[in-house]
């Protein structure tokens, strides 16, 4: 017997089936609506401190590619705006922040934005402000005058995650209320984002945030922003003299967000489980399941699995050896579908016992 379906109602069916589903607007990892945000400390020191330092020539460089590739390069505040407003986010769109405050940001860096047009965004340990080596509040205000946007790195800049988890909590609180008092006291103003120290945190630290009125706060794990982001734990790429190498910084840059919407469980701190798992739920029609990676601190010591779960992706990962380190970076890539594109997530798991 013959089909009654011929191959053009065939080809129809496809279209209406397959097309609007790689097209849909739900897909959080689509070519609009996502921030590539990188992480800079020390300027011109990378002899001394080549860990948390890049050279001035070398921060040029990342400037003159940013502007010869016609990004748009905003303030952390002002590009969540524009993400989570009706107004379309511009397609290259990157923000750059630096952490700590350090005097280098006004000798070294300073120079180079003023040169290119550009602002950054400064997180600030308060109890630094006006150290050895450290800005001033004055020289902050003057940076804010210039269009810097500055924001919360804690008071103490303590690891806040070795404590147990109600004094960790308490003292979070009073820290966070310290370093609020100052930036009132000192630049007439409550700022709305927060940047972790050591880039460590737990679900508890987060909620103090948003009943304090935070908008985000950035962790220090790589990957990509985009609209269904925990706004809590924002990624962004660090760079330093090595990670900041032009064809490291030009393979960043160009990454696509994975589509993480969840994570299970929330909570990065591991307590005696050395060999963890996690599942990630991913809505992303443009990834390439077959093409999926786990790396481990940049080692393949880890897999990853994927099965579908109602509309969405949902990805098993697990390390295949015991963790031996206080941080440990779970990196998890994917290609496109075409293969023109690649899509990033990293998660950062912290075992306390470790140290500092």
């Amino acid at each position: 017997m013959r089909s009654k379906f011929t191959i053009p109602a065939i080809l129809i069916c496809i279209a209406i089936f397959w097309f609007p589903l790689r097209a849909t607007s739900q897909d959080p990892a689509n070519k609009s609506g996502k921030i590539r945000g990188f992480i800079y400390h020390k300027f011109g020191q990378e002899s001394q401190y080549p860990s948390t330092s890049i050279s001035t020539e070398l921060f040029e460089k990342h400037l003159q590619y940013l502007k010869q590739n016609n990004y748009t390069v905003l303030t952390l505040g002002k590009a969540l705006e524009r993400l989570h407003s009706p107004k379309p986010l511009p397609e290259k769109t990157a923000v750059l922040t630096m952490d700590d405050g350090y005097k280098s940001i006004k000798t070294h860096a300073l120079p180079l934005l003023e040169k290119y047009g550009y602002q950054a965004t400064i997180f600030v340990a308060t109890s630094h402000v006006g150290g050895n080596n450290y800005l001033s509040w004055e020289e902050l205000q003057a940076l804010r005058e210039k269009g810097f946007e500055i924001g919360n790195h804690s008071h103490s800049h303590s690891h806040f995650v070795n404590y147990d988890p109600d004094r960790r909590i308490k003292m979070f609180k009073q820290d966070l209320e310290k370093s609020q008092q100052l930036f009132r006291e000192n630049l007439n103003k409550t700022v709305e984002l927060y940047a972790y120290p050591f880039g460590e945190y737990c679900p508890g630290m987060q909620r103090i945030l948003r009943k304090q009125g935070y908008r985000a706060a950035m962790a220090q794990r790589s990957g990509v922003i985009h609209k269904k982001s925990d706004q809590f734990a924002l990624p962004r790429f660090p760079m330093n003299q090595y990670y900041g190498k032009m064809e490291k910084f030009r393979e960043k840059i160009g990454m696509y967000p994975l589509g993480v919407t969840e994570v299970d469980p929330q909570n990065p701190v591991l307590r005696d489980q050395k060999q963890p798992e996690f599942t990630l739920a991913v809505q992303n029609n443009r990834l390439n399941p077959g093409g999926l990676q786990c790396f481990l601190d940049g080692e393949r010591n880890c897999t990853v699995e994927a099965r579908e779960k109602n509309a969405s992706m949902l990805l098993r990962v697990q390390a295949d050896r015991e963790l031996d380190s206080r941080r440990t970076t779970f990196t998890v890539t994917a290609p496109s579908r075409e293969g023109d594109e690649w899509f990033w997530h990293s998660r950062v798991l912290i075992m306390p016992e470790y140290g500092e």
